[in-house]
């Protein structure tokens, strides 16, 4: 079981990578933005982060970028529906997986296994297109 946070402005998806992630016996914890990732972030012991990158306040590249400065050993997941240049970008910055909406459980799974092992692919990780 690992301590994932969750950061992401949509509801719907936070309800989706629960449901996901829950089942699979992770503890869980939400943030609607960066900022207040980053609040959890500083109050909890967290093993992975997964992040959409169009977020309010602080995006998501901008909170890979604060957490690598915080610790260079997070672990992170990058998603976005559209944003291709972006993830690119977040694996650039530290992410250590980077994957595309939507995402499946059989890929979110495999994702935040193989981060906690520390792999990282050459490619990313393609949702169910």
């Amino acid at each position: 079981m690992a301590h994932i946070l969750v950061a992401d402005w949509d509801e719907v998806e936070r309800i989706h990578l629960w449901k996901i992630l829950e089942k699979a016996g992770h503890h869980l914890l939400f943030a609607k933005d960066g900022q207040q990732a980053m609040d959890i972030w500083d109050k909890n012991r967290i093993d992975v982060v997964i992040t959409e990158l169009r977020m309010p306040e602080l995006s998501g590249l901008r909170l890979i970028r604060e957490l690598t400065d915080r610790d260079r050993s997070v672990r992170i997941i990058a998603i976005s529906l559209d944003n291709a240049d972006q993830l690119d970008l977040a694996e650039d910055f530290g992410a250590m997986r980077i994957l595309y909406k939507p995402v499946t459980p059989k890929i979110m799974l495999e994702a935040v296994e193989g981060v906690l092992r520390g792999y990282r692919p050459r490619k990313e990780l393609w949702g169910d297109r």
